[in-house]
Order: structure tokens, then sequence, then C-alpha cells
């Protein structure tokens, strides 16, 4: 095994993993190897495009650039057959308009949909690209996402509804309770009068492969349609991790 290229991967992972850009000391300390062979490495990662150091204290962090070659093999792997047999008995379960979302770029983009019987319904339209902060889906992702992901989805935040939260740090605080629960819940914040309810749908290894949710008119999504909601909701991501962890081995 070519022990550079290991080194190399380990800083790499140890980045990805990390909340926040590290300093060279830390990096090599954490990675188990010199400085002077930590800076080297950091030099070709940067180089490459992998890694970037921030102007301001010249610590490092990773770029998008991971993310991108993981969007690519995720492309191999078609979510939406998977999951279309699950979507199918969440709109059942819930009968309200569900939907199956991939992170890109600070959006969540919806790759597939039913909607709700319900003349009032949300409506979502395939190929739809909404603001990953706003929306229950994107929220949903962005908890279980790195750093670089959330500062693409807050980055520029626009007012869709009176309800839109506009700061980086009321954000960073309602995907923390994402983290904690499991499960992103907004209310009119992307469109109003919509309440929408999502999970992450997550490999063994904790990456997050899309997002799914459910969303409706507030009148119908009352505390006890929430509860059956979220209920179904992680049931739901749960059930197609599970079948894309089969597919994928």
């Amino acid at each position: 095994m070519e022990k550079t290229v290991v080194k190399a991967i380990n800083v790499l992972e140890m980045l990805a993993r990390d909340s926040r850009p590290r300093a060279l000391g830390e990096i090599a300390s954490s990675c188990d190897i010199t400085k002077s062979n930590a800076h080297r490495l950091l030099a070709t990662l940067t180089e490459l495009d992998f890694v970037r150091q921030v102007p301001d204290d010249r610590t490092y962090e990773v770029t998008l650039k991971l993310w991108e070659l993981g969007m690519r093999v995720f492309e191999r792997f078609d979510i939406r057959p998977i999951a279309a047999p699950h979507l199918r008995a969440l709109q059942d379960k819930t009968d309200e308009s569900v939907h199956l979302s991939i992170f890109d770029d600070g959006h969540a983009v919806y790759v597939d949909k039913l909607d709700s019987s319900h003349a009032l319904r949300a409506y979502i339209r395939i190929g739809e690209r909404a603001p990953a902060a706003h929306t229950a889906t994107g929220r949903a992702m962005l908890a279980f996402l790195d750093e670089a992901a959330f500062l693409s989805a807050s980055h520029d935040l626009k007012r869709h509804t009176l309800l839109t939260m506009m700061t980086p740090e009321a954000l960073r605080a309602a995907i923390g309770d994402v983290r904690s629960q499991g499960y992103a819940l907004t209310r009119g914040e992307w469109r109003e009068g919509v309440v929408g309810v999502a999970a992450p749908i997550r490999t063994r290894s904790g990456a997050v492969m899309a997002g799914i949710g459910v969303a409706g008119p507030t009148e119908r999504m009352t505390d006890e349609a929430l509860t059956h909601a979220i209920d179904t909701v992680l049931a739901t991501a749960r059930a197609i991790a599970a079948d894309l962890e089969r597919s994928m081995s």
C-alpha cells in the first residue's frame, strides 16, 4: 500500500469529518504525521483543489470537490427506483404530498414526488430547486452534511415569506435541532401556509444520500397529523436506506 496516498486520504477524511477548519499542527497531530509531512500533503491537496487554506487564520478545510466526486458516484446509484415503493406507501399513509430530494449547491432538488389527493395541497415540480435553508428536506440533509454544504446554503439567505429564517445563526440552531431529533420541521418558510416534515436517507457510514419529506397545508397538519407524519417519515427513511445499502453491496 502506498503510504503517501494513505496519509493524504487520512488528511482528507479528518478534514471532511470536522465541523471547522483546522490548523497545520492540529492536522499533523490528529493524523499522526510530522508538521513538515502534513504541510507537503496539504500543499498538494490544495493544488489539486481538494483543500483550501482559510486566508484569515491560515487554517485548512476541504472544498466541495470531494462532494462533487461523491455526487458522480451517487448518480450511478439512482435512488428513485429504490425509493418509489416507499414513497407510494408514505403517500398512502399520510394522504399528503410526498417528495424525494437530493442536495445540490445549497438547494434541495426534487427528484421524485407524489401529490396529495386533496384539492388543497402542497404542489412540487420534479426538477424544482428549493433553498435547502428553508425547506424540510433541505434542512434534514444539511444537518448531516459538512460545513461547506452549510455555507453554500446559508451565504445568501432570501426572504420568501414572513416566516423565513433570515440569519445563518438561526439556521445553524435549527439544523442542530434536526441533528438531535432526526427529522426537520418547517412552517411556512418557503411557501406560505405549507408545513413540511422530512428525514435524511443515510448510509450505514452516515453519508447523506437524499431526503424524504411530507408537505401539507397548515390547516390539515394538526399536532396529531404531524406526530403521525414524523413517525412515518422516519420509518420510511430507514426503510429506503436499508434497501439502498442492499442494492450497493
